[in-house]
């Protein structure tokens, strides 16, 4: 059965402000209600960072022990000799760079907290300046659209990468605002903008490329003006000589590993992808519904086409691509942001209350993710009790388990015992600190060693102090009893003391 065409009747409009209409005359009233409820919106966002005391990001901790270095690294000597400082202007700084300063006048956990705050208020805040720069007043689609800032990306950790798409949200709305008339002051701002983007994350200056090229040459079709199209991007040189700089090479080539269909289709999900599969697909079929909704004779502006893009690019880009992992999962949050940002719905009964329902459906699932990071805050302060044992200065080799085996843990477990750098100066062995991709660079790389069958793994963690595990299996326990002792134990995890004779 075909569906009706009035139920897409879709009008495609150019993303510039003069298209949008005039503004009716009650547009101051609905502008300060627009304010409050999207300032309501980021507080509901804000606040399961600051109710627990270990946000459950998976690789967050791991930040915050290299932030903590890099803050006492000229202090002392222990972190001056086991790591090294890297000054490249690395496509991956954003923690880095605002966490670390601050420590000098705010604790570890506080300093974090207001890091993963500051991107919180740039998605939220960006969200609504696409929306309004794409159709020339408040897009009210942008409150739905900031609650899609705890994705799954973010509770994996990627957390310079969320600041990035923060960044990139912003850049684009000014420089969508400005492109027409851009000055010698607007041109400063956009390669500022274009600076922050890159040291925030590459990712970041990518999609902002992408989107500003995807944009200029739907202009150039229309106007025919190569001239004006050239100034509209030449700020994006900005970034190249950075680029320059960081490309000088770390000797590590990596290689190339592509989704499978499958993966592509569930990795599409990422912007609703939580703890909870049933609620994440309760989520979705509702988001899906009201869609329909609001697109009904709705306007769809021609920045959708950047949305477009960015999957296309999505599909043929490889989810490893040398040594960047989840390379092709970048695309999708800010892909599913532009197309969402890019639609005007009329506004009447209808729509109201499928953006109301919307919303609803949005705030649970966050909700529902301030209820497991509780769960997990506490947890994770159990496992850092555990580090009651350690002395000053001991090296921890962490054995990870694996994220998709029959024994699945809290992903908070995973990075949360970096926090002991901070406590005891503690040197973990999966700390963040790889050349070309941080800024603290081991001076000698961790041993990880061939497989734990291998009597050479052994010999790798003569140099270690203790060994960490969650759950390991059978022959890993049997095999760490032959050379460890547990020093201290919690449910299924277990801190060793290495021993420098073999255990009888």
């Amino acid at each position: 059965m075909r569906m009706p065409l009035s139920i897409l009747q879709i009008e495609f409009i150019s993303p510039t402000p003069a298209n949008a209409g005039q503004a009716p005359q009650n547009f101051v009233q609905e502008l300060k209600f627009y304010n409050l409820a999207l300032f309501a919106v980021l507080l509901m966002i804000l606040a399961p960072i600051w109710i627990v005391k270990y946000p459950g990001v998976a690789d967050y901790p791991n930040h915050l022990a290299r932030c903590y270095i890099l803050a006492h690294y000229h202090e002392d000597l222990i972190w001056q000799q086991r790591y090294l400082l890297d000054y490249t202007p690395l496509p991956n700084l954003a923690i880095d760079l605002i966490v670390t300063p601050l420590l000098r006048i705010l604790p570890l956990l506080v300093a974090g907290k207001v890091f993963l705050s500051i991107a919180a208020i740039l998605y939220v805040v960006g969200c609504s300046a696409v929306g309004r720069a794409v159709i020339g007043k408040p897009n009210w689609l942008a409150l739905a659209c900031a609650f899609t800032f705890y994705n799954s990306t973010l509770l994996s950790g990627f957390v310079n990468y969320i600041f990035g798409i923060g960044v990139f949200l912003c850049a684009f709305a000014y420089w969508l605002r400005v492109r027409d008339r851009m000055t010698f002051v607007r041109f400063v701002l956009c390669c500022l903008l274009s600076i922050a983007a890159f040291l925030a994350h590459m990712s970041s200056v990518v999609i902002l490329g992408v989107a500003c090229c995807t944009i200029a040459i739907l202009d150039f079709v229309q106007d025919r003006k190569i001239l004006g199209s050239i100034v509209k991007l030449i700020w994006l040189g900005c970034p190249v000589l950075l680029m320059v700089g960081f490309m000088k090479g770390s000797g590590r080539v990596g290689g190339i590993i592509w989704r499978s269909p499958l993966g592509k289709l569930t990795t599409l999900l990422a912007p609703i992808r939580s703890y909870n599969a049933v609620l994440d697909t309760a989520t979705l079929v509702v988001l899906l519904v009201c869609a329909l909704v609001l697109l009904r004779r709705g306007k769809v502006h021609l920045a959708v086409v950047a949305s477009f893009v960015l999957f296309v690019l999505y599909l043929i880009t490889p989810a490893t691509l040398f040594t960047a992992s989840g390379v092709d999962l970048r695309y999708v949050v800010p892909g599913f942001l532009l197309l969402a940002l890019s639609i005007e719905p009329i506004w009447g009964r209808s729509k109201k209350a499928a953006l109301a329902v919307a919303l609803a459906a949005m705030m649970i699932h966050t909700w529902s993710i301030s209820a497991k990071w509780l769960s997990m805050s506490n947890r994770s302060a159990d496992v850092l009790a555990m580090g009651e044992v350690l002395p000053a200065g001991a090296r921890i080799y962490a054995v990870i388990p694996s994220l998709n085996g029959a024994t699945n843990p809290d992903p908070g477990f995973i990075n949360v015992i970096q926090l002991w750098t901070a406590t005891h100066k503690a040197e973990v062995s999966t700390l963040f600190a790889l050349p070309g991709q941080q800024p603290l660079v081991f001076r000698q790389m961790p041993c990880f060693g061939p497989d734990y069958g291998n009597p050479e793994w052994k010999k790798c963690l003569a140099s270690y102090d203790y060994i960490w595990t969650y759950d390991p299996p059978p022959a890993l326990r049997q095999d760490i009893l032959s050379f460890a002792t547990p020093a201290n134990v919690w449910e299924k995890v277990t801190l060793w003391r290495v021993s420098r004779t073999p255990n009888p």
